[in-house]
């Protein structure tokens, strides 16, 4: 058993990891479509600019930079208290409020579901269901020693 929680951890972890990367890359995909757009309205205005004989051109807006919502700050911020979380397994209290935390993404998610506006986020609902197997693993535990006495490699 001991084995098969210790290779548990190891499993979340990287998928948590991984969840990690899918937001990174949710947001510089968002963030490039954004740069690009404004890149198109930059190269226009100068294009005008030059065939008016610099007088005619109306300036392109100010950059909107990183395009970064709440819940992907909320989302990344679960997925670290989700890996500190595979570092302190009896600590009961640290894991049950991650697991609201992570049931209120899940309720987002579904109601994402529902109204039809679904979005990239979507992607890391089963890196929650992974975590989640843990958190039962970890309140469960049937083993007489203690979780934190199993330690990484």
């Amino acid at each position: 058993m001991k084995t098969l929680f210790l290779l548990l951890r190891i499993l979340t972890g990287l998928s948590v990891s991984f969840a990690l990367l899918v937001l990174l890359a949710i947001v510089l995909v968002r963030s490039g479509a954004v740069f690009l757009k404004e890149s198109v309205g930059v190269v226009g205005y100068v294009g005008q600019l030059f065939t008016s004989g610099f007088t005619k051109g109306n300036a392109p807006p100010p950059p909107r930079g990183w395009v970064i919502g709440v819940p992907l700050v909320a989302l990344a911020a679960l997925f670290i208290a989700m890996i500190v979380s595979l570092f302190l397994p009896d600590a009961k209290i640290f894991l049950h409020i991650i697991a609201a935390v992570a049931i209120v993404a899940l309720v987002w998610f579904v109601r994402m579901l529902l109204n039809d506006d679904v979005k990239l986020e979507i992607l890391c609902l089963p890196f929650l269901a992974v975590w989640f197997f843990y958190y039962t693993m970890c309140l469960f535990w049937s083993g007489n020693e203690s979780l934190a006495q199993i330690s990484l490699p």
